[in-house]
């Protein structure tokens, strides 16, 4: 008997995000300026993103040794001359020690390199993208969590924070209570206590008008 193949358009949840609210017809300038804007920014946060899982997994061990190691892996990262890695990647790290780290109850694994082959189908196509580690808080709950030291508008966050949570209710079972998204520049969580109806609803259509200019060959997928 002959395998069905579906075929599915994929895109990462940082770009779909920021199309889930913006107008149709600049699409596909907006995906490849976010596209090439995703690689910078992932990696000018990716020292300290790295250090704070290293840091989690080490229940705070290490703690100097992890520092120096993520300060001397941010001297190296392209940035212009209004930017400084370094320092910004030092005040995510502070931030994190003092306003997170003591409310970490178990380390229970890294999603950093976690192996995506398929991705989470969705109305049509397939995304990626996953929170950064999984912990227990003090009650013994397990979170997803995802490091966010950017400084997003508002509708872009809500977004992207949707998506994450379309991707734990498929791949973990989990839902967006258990999301917890740890603001490195405020030392705020970013509360989600339950799915948001009307970003789901704006989420689902996005999915089904990029699988249609994708299969129309307007952009690639």
């Amino acid at each position: 008997m002959a395998t069905l193949t579906v075929q599915a358009p994929s895109i990462h949840i940082y770009p779909f995000s920021r199309l889930v609210n913006a107008p149709a017809g600049r699409w596909e300038k907006l995906i490849a300026d976010l596209e090439a804007k995703q690689r910078i920014v992932y990696r000018y946060y990716q020292p300290v993103r790295e250090a704070v899982v290293q840091l989690a997994s080490n229940r705070g061990a290490r703690r100097n040794e992890i520092y120096e190691e993520m300060s001397h892996r941010a001297s190296e990262v392209v940035h212009s001359p209004s930017q400084y890695p370094v320092k910004d990647n030092q005040k995510c790290f502070e931030c994190f020690e003092k306003d997170f780290l003591p409310k970490i109850g178990e380390f229970k694994g890294s999603l950093l390199r976690a192996t995506q082959m398929d991705g989470t189908f969705f109305n049509g196509i397939i995304l990626k993208g996953l929170p950064h580690m999984v912990v227990t808080d003090k009650e013994g709950k397990q979170r997803y969590v995802y490091l966010y030291p950017s400084s997003w508008k508002d509708h872009e966050l809500d977004a992207y924070m949707e998506l994450l949570t379309i991707i734990i209710e498929s791949e973990f079972g989990a839902d967006a209570a258990d999301l917890w998204c740890m603001g490195l520049k405020t030392g705020h969580s970013i509360s989600r206590p339950r799915s948001k109806a009307r970003t789901r609803k704006a989420c689902h259509e996005a999915a089904k008008h990029f699988k249609r200019v994708v299969d129309a060959g307007i952009i690639k997928g």
